[in-house]
């Protein structure tokens, strides 16, 4: 039967087959909101339309055994074109990114937390269903946004080892940060977006999971808060975030500036790890929203070919400025351009040279580890240490070398 609804009051419809979550729901809103149980056993999706009016929001259980469930209906109302909005209702716990995932991919709009406060689920309804909600008036002048930085890394052809630069630097900051912050507070900080080809190297370096693919944040940009990143991404026990796309899927050309702005309200720092990726398909808004741009080279003939057709596209979009900054990396002392040369070449700082260990860096991948786990003193991760002070002041600034002898024994690891 119809609901008695007034225009100011905020209706919920508890579709669910029990009505397990009604107490806890109406002592949290009982002075908030009209809140009824629907038997789902009883009622189909069509008829919870008819119900819902409106001005209702449906709220679907996603705790345990209804999550399926509530799946199947979520599908159901939206094969209807549904225009109520859907929230799910969940429980902290493992299963709950697959739930949230879940219910995200049939349609519901958003999601809370069963044991979450007044407030906070209020935030989440006026999300949902803002025109039912009592607006607050506009400010006169709107605060600005704090931004996150982005910084990305750009690999000028596949090989360079910018995938294994990105990785190794995000893992080495999240755990100097971990010691000062719990891991809440570090799933809120630190983001490695990796949009590398061929894809999920990184996550194939960091030996986690992923269930949720840059293809789908860009379709689902306004969902993105820091709940959601926090639950859908994957993390490294380190506590790096990690948003990138499956094995074998072949970026093609975008322009993810809203994803970026929402990642950058989320992500006190974000590194973007581009290597491989052919310059013609690198978002200009991905190097606009850049505080610093990491060009990743190495001696060979090749890579300073491309190096130098990475710099001519930067030129044509009008990229190149001065947030460019060169890394030359597998660097033998005897193997070419020297690294000053390379930069003098390119008209470009030097930001970092780091030696050749390939073959460290490849047994150690091979047996799922990190250097920064592995061998901490290693020469290439001692090389690391200009640019994570460059990324977090605190860090004691490395001596520089003061001959040319002193370089190379601190490239060697002497």
């Amino acid at each position: 039967m119809p609901l008695n609804q007034s225009a100011s009051e905020l209706q919920l419809l508890l579709y669910s087959p029990d009505n397990r979550h009604m107490a806890r729901l109406g002592s949290v809103l009982s002075a908030q909101a009209n809140l009824r149980w629907v038997d789902a056993r009883e009622t189909s999706a069509r008829q919870l339309l008819e119900l819902a009016g409106s001005n209702a929001i449906v709220l679907l259980d996603y705790c345990g055994g209804n999550a399926s469930y509530s799946t199947d209906i979520a599908r159901q109302l939206s094969a209807l074109q549904a225009a109520i909005p859907v929230v799910g209702i969940g429980t902290s716990g493992p299963e709950q990114a697959n739930h949230l995932l879940a219910a995200m991919r049939a349609g519901v709009r958003d999601f809370i937390d069963i044991d979450n406060n007044a407030p906070q689920m209020l935030e989440v309804f006026e999300r949902a269903n803002a025109p039912a909600l009592p607006r607050a008036a506009p400010a006169a002048a709107a605060a600005p946004v704090s931004l996150g930085r982005l910084i990305v890394l750009l690999g000028v052809r596949p090989g360079v080892g910018t995938s294994t630069l990105a990785t190794h630097l995000g893992v080495s900051l999240a755990e100097q940060q971990s010691a000062e912050l719990d891991r809440s507070q570090m799933q809120s900080l630190l983001l490695l977006l990796d949009l590398g080809q061929p894809s999920a190297d990184a996550a194939l370096y960091l030996g986690v999971e992923s269930q949720f693919s840059y293809d789908e944040a860009l379709r689902n940009v306004e969902r993105l808060d820091r709940t959601f990143a926090a639950t859908a991404f994957a993390h490294h026990p380190s506590g790096l975030a990690l948003l990138g796309n499956n094995s074998g899927t072949l970026l093609k050309k975008h322009e993810p500036h809203a994803l970026l702005e929402r990642l950058r309200g989320v992500f006190a720092l974000t590194f973007c790890d581009s290597g491989g990726l052919p310059i013609q398909l690198m978002p200009t808004s991905l190097l606009q929203n850049a505080a610093e741009v990491w060009l990743v080279t190495d001696q060979a003939i090749g890579s300073l070919v491309s190096l130098d057709q990475t710099m001519r596209e930067l030129e044509q979009r009008g990229l190149r400025d001065e947030r460019l900054q060169l890394i030359v990396n597998r660097y033998d002392p005897n193997g070419g351009l020297a690294d000053v040369q390379i930069a003098q070449r390119f008209q470009l700082p030097l930001l970092a040279t780091l030696p050749d260990r390939a073959r460290v860096l490849r047994s150690n991948a091979g047996l799922g580890r990190l250097l920064t786990d592995a061998a901490p003193r290693d020469p290439y991760v001692r090389a690391l240490l200009p640019l994570l002070q460059r990324v977090d002041r605190r860090r004691p600034t490395p001596p520089a070398p003061v001959s040319p002898l002193a370089r190379l024994a601190n490239l060697l690891g002497k």
